[in-house]
This record gives C-alpha cells, sequence and structure tokens, in this order.
C-alpha cells in the first residue's frame, strides 16, 4: 500500500529540480539537442497553411479592391465594410493552378460601426476557415498581415474599373500573389468616432489600400485582427479591428466559427552560435550534473517530481483561468454532483442525468485551460440512482486518476479526489433540493446608477432548455449597434464588458478594453475573466452597478 506520507514529503527540493530541469535544458538547447522551435511547434508560423484561405475581392460599380479571407465552412468570407460599401456586385478572386479563379458572392450581414461585412458564395472556396483569437494579444506580439494591396497590383497599370479588365491583368501568375508584411503589437486601443466604435490593435506591419478585409495573424497563425486603418502623416502606424469584433458579429448571425481561447507562446528565435558555445555547453553540463548528484544525495527520484509540477501547473491555471465550452446539457432536476477545483475557484457541476465531455478543446462543455489537459480528456455521467459519476479516460496524454491511481473508467463518489492531467478536483454531492433551488433561479438583476445618479437596471435571464437553465452572454456598453444593455453614459466606452452565464461555472464578466476600465468590488479587471456573486459590485467607467438574485 503506499504511504501518502513518504509520497508528499519525500522527495527532492522544488528548488533543486527547477535548476536540474533549467541547466538540462540550456545545455540541450545548446548543443543542438533541443531547441525552443520544436519544444512548441504551434508558434511557428507557416504562410503556405494560411494563403489558400486568403482571397482578394473586387466590388463594382466602384471598382474597390479589397481582401477577405475563409471564417466559417468553405463559403462565409469577412471584409471591411468600406470594400463592399456603395457596391452591389461583388466577386472573390483567388489562383488555382495557373488558372484564375472568379466566384461570385453576396453580402449577407453588414456592420458599418465595426468596419465589419460577411460574405457568402454559391460554391465551396479553397483553403479552411482560419481560427480566430478570443482574446487580445500582449504587446510586443509577433504579427503577420497578408492580403492584395491595390498598390502593388495597380502601380504600373493604374486601378481597374471592371472584372474582365480586373481579370485580365490577372492572367500573369505573379499578378495574384498576396503581399506579406510582418511587425509587432504596439498596444491595444478603442476607436470612437461618428464613423468607426470599434476594438483595435495597433501596429506597425506595413498595410495600404487593397489590404483592407484581410487577415492580422499571430505567429501560430491565429487572426487577431482584421486590416482596416492607415493613420495618416504616421510613419509605421497601422490599425486593425480586433477579432473579438468579428467573433461578436459571427455569434450574431449564427454562424459557427474555430477560436482560440489563449495568446500564442511564439517560438523563440534560434540562439545564435559563437566562440562561447563550447564554453556554455561545458558550464552548462557540469551546472547539470551538481544539481543531479545534489538531488540523489537529497533521495530525489522521478515520481517526486509530480507534485511539483502539479503545484505549478496549478497555479497557473488559477491566474489564466478563462470561461469557455459549450453549456452543459442540462438533464432535469435532481441530485447533482460538482467538481471543485483543489486550487480554488468555481465548480463544475453536472446534473443527474448529463453528460458531458471535458478537456482543453473548446469542444467540451468543461473547459480546463490547462496544458496537462488533452483536448477531448474525458467524458464525465452522474448516476442519480447510486449518486456516483462514472469517469471514463478518452485516450488523454497525462491521463486520469481516481485518488492517486490511473483509470480508463471508474465510479467515483462524493469525497473522492479526480485528477486530469495536473488539474486536481474534489468531487462533492449536491442534494436534490438543492439542485431544484438552482434549476429554479430566473436570473440576475443588476441595479446601480450612471455617473449622472440616473438609475439603472438590467436583469439577466439566461434561455432555458430542458427545465434548467442554458449558457448565455450579455455585451454592456454606450454603442446600441454593439451592446444588449445601454448605458447612455460617457465614461462607458461602446462596447464595455461583457457577462457570461455557464452553468458549469456561473456568472463571469470580463472587460472588452474599455477605455476607462471595469471593477469588481474595487479591483480592476485585465482581458480575463472574473466570477460574480450576489452582492458583487460592478464598475463600468463611472457607472455602478450591484448583482442580486432575481425570484
Amino acid at each position: 500500500m503506499l504511504d501518502r506520507r513518504r509520497s508528499r514529503l519525500g522527495g527532492p527540493n522544488p528548488g533543486t529540480i527547477a535548476v536540474l530541469l533549467g541547466a538540462l535544458a540550456l545545455a540541450l538547447q545548446a548543443g543542438g539537442l533541443w531547441r525552443p522551435e520544436t519544444a512548441r511547434a504551434a508558434g511557428t508560423f507557416d504562410i503556405k497553411k494560411v494563403e489558400p484561405s486568403v482571397y482578394k475581392i473586387f466590388a463594382t460599380p466602384k471598382g474597390t479592391s479589397g481582401t477577405g479571407f475563409l471564417v466559417s465552412g468553405k463559403r462565409t468570407v469577412i471584409t471591411n465594410f468600406h470594400v463592399v460599401q456603395n457596391n452591389n456586385e461583388f466577386v472573390i478572386i483567388y489562383r488555382q493552378g495557373r488558372d484564375v479563379q472568379v466566384v461570385p458572392a453576396r453580402v449577407i450581414g453588414v456592420k458599418p460601426h465595426l468596419d465589419l461585412a460577411v460574405l457568402r458564395t454559391d460554391r465551396d472556396l479553397p483553403g479552411t476557415a482560419v481560427r480566430l483569437a478570443d482574446f487580445e494579444p500582449e504587446k510586443l506580439t509577433g504579427i503577420v498581415a497578408v492580403g492584395y494591396p491595390a498598390a502593388a497590383d495597380d502601380a504600373v497599370k493604374g486601378r481597374p474599373t471592371s472584372v474582365p479588365e480586373l481579370i485580365q491583368r490577372l492572367r500573369d501568375p505573379a499578378a495574384l500573389d498576396p503581399t506579406v508584411t510582418t511587425g509587432i503589437v504596439s498596444r491595444m486601443t478603442s476607436a470612437e468616432s461618428t464613423t468607426l466604435n470599434a476594438r483595435t490593435v495597433q501596429h506597425n506591419a506595413a498595410i495600404n489600400p487593397g489590404n483592407s478585409g484581410g487577415p492580422l495573424f499571430d505567429q501560430c497563425a491565429n487572426v487577431v485582427g482584421v486590416n482596416t486603418l492607415v493613420a495618416l502623416n504616421s510613419q509605421g502606424l497601422f490599425f486593425s479591428i480586433h477579432s473579438g469584433e468579428v467573433l461578436r458579429v459571427l455569434r450574431e448571425y449564427g454562424i459557427e466559427f474555430a477560436s482560440a481561447r489563449g495568446p500564442c507562446i511564439a517560438a523563440a528565435a534560434e540562439a545564435p552560435r559563437s566562440m562561447t558555445l563550447p564554453l556554455l555547453i561545458g558550464m552548462s553540463t557540469m551546472l547539470a550534473l551538481a544539481a543531479l548528484l545534489l538531488a540523489v544525495r537529497s533521495g530525489a527520484r522521478l515520481g517526486g517530481i509530480g507534485p511539483y509540477v502539479g503545484q505549478i501547473t496549478r497555479l497557473r491555471r488559477h491566474q489564466r483561468a478563462l470561461p469557455g465550452g459549450r453549456p452543459a446539457p442540462a438533464a432535469g432536476v435532481g441530485p447533482a454532483m460538482a467538481l471543485q477545483p483543489e486550487a480554488g475557484g468555481h465548480p463544475l457541476r453536472l446534473a443527474a442525468g448529463g453528460q458531458v465531455l471535458l478537456g482543453r478543446g473548446g469542444q467540451c462543455e468543461f473547459v480546463i485551460d490547462d496544458d496537462t489537459v488533452s483536448a477531448t480528456h474525458a467524458r464525465l455521467e452522474v448516476d442519480a440512482q447510486a449518486r456516483t459519476m462514472l469517469v471514463n479516460d478518452l485516450g488523454s496524454s497525462n491521463g486520469t486518476f481516481l485518488n492517486g491511481a490511473r483509470i480508463v473508467s471508474a465510479r467515483a463518489q462524493a469525497g473522492d479526489t479526480l485528477r486530469f492531467g495536473a488539474a486536481e478536483f474534489r468531487l462533492a454531492a449536491e442534494s436534490a433540493a438543492g439542485a431544484a433551488v438552482r434549476a429554479a433561479g430566473a436570473g440576475w438583476l443588476l441595479s446601480g446608477q450612471d455617473a449622472a445618479g440616473r438609475p439603472l437596471r438590467f436583469e439577466l435571464r439566461p434561455p432555458r432548455g430542458n427545465g434548467a437553465d442554458a449558457g448565455a452572454r450579455w455585451t454592456f456598453g454606450r454603442d446600441g449597434g454593439r451592446a444588449d444593455f445601454v448605458i447612455d453614459d460617457s465614461s462607458v466606452s461602446g462596447a464595455h464588458a461583457e457577462i457570461a452565464y455557464l452553468p458549469s461555472q456561473g456568472l463571469l464578466v470580463r472587460d472588452l478594453g474599455s477605455t476607462n476600465g471595469t471593477k469588481v468590488n474595487g479591483k480592476a479587471l485585465d482581458h480575463r475573466a472574473v466570477a460574480l456573486g450576489d452582492a458583487h459590485e460592478i464598475a463600468l467607467g463611472a457607472a455602478r452597478l450591484r448583482v442580486s438574485r432575481l425570484a
């Protein structure tokens, strides 16, 4: 039988493990046996993979040229509103081998204040739908702008005014080759004017007329923006509409999309080799050996590393917790069970008879933002009669564990510990009465006042299905075209904050890059979501709201 005290108290000092791993990594990297690029392949941008999803757009009668990219299925494309404005015929153009393909398109939706338009074709397009960033890129994030700038195509022959004239020019194989420019993110900002009211990415990747509507990628091929603006008389100052605005438009129109929930960890540049390389290898190797000897003398064993890795991973997950996933399916009122994170945070609740997928991917109902958790890690199902949870591992990389033992399929009961990779939870039971009270809740009331003292009152009522609440999201802001709930206050941004209800996680709020910020109980929010509870106070700029439960 395993001595639990020994497994917790024995093993190496955490500092020793850190030195050992760091020294070994440095030695291997210096020797060319391991490099950061291969440690995170997603951080390597491959233009050849995304180019087929980017197209030239031509609109008449004005002869407007722009760029668009595939966002859903094989026929739905995003571009700028000003590309389609005052035009009534649109074509999407791309090259297939040496042949130029021209596909008619129609506009299915526009958002002038966001400078966004959605096009659809009746014929499949090449490429695959891009992945849209559901996060804000950090400063200095490497970015790549892809598009068809008119200056590059028309420098010699002038601007075409008809589709046949354009096609004639594009018969040259080199004439329909997208331009690629690179740069970094300078900052996130909000453009609020009479014509544009959107969250934007300021960067220094050169974009020109014709680039309009093209994608701005990060180093993991996530689209973080739609290329839109060039600041006049400002060298190296360019703007793109943030991808979050695209996501809101697609959600509004009920269009499916792929998204990335966390920022890209870009591949590090290869370390330069110099005459000091042999010295670096020697010093790194000696340091690694010294750390290894120290670990052995301390009674270290390989298994002893696990608890410390778990502690570090749980801390990182707690700091970066994000809402996500599809709403958990309701299964009626009855005894429920909840997974309470050992690192703290909102429990993940599953109703009696309910079945959910748990993992890191957006296709899961229970999403865990942890690199040790597989995209689709496990399936969970509550047995109401036995008051147990059936846990099935779905071939995860780092395993599923019940009370410390790795399992493929097992039943867990209240008080048991479940671990998915390094993410650890304690299983708790909820009474039938408690589940009934939870399911009967009608929603939340946000009440308060704006900066002028005018009363504010908003009711959040999640849609109901199968006898229980479903997930919902509400946007708060000053712009009625972007916000579900409008606060007419100059301190409130056009789209200021979003409140989401996820049955598995409760009520959460996140700032949408507002000018004057969002606070919960006096604490300013960054881009991450924060849990809300009864009597919590929310500040949107100078507007104040208090959360209470509706009867």
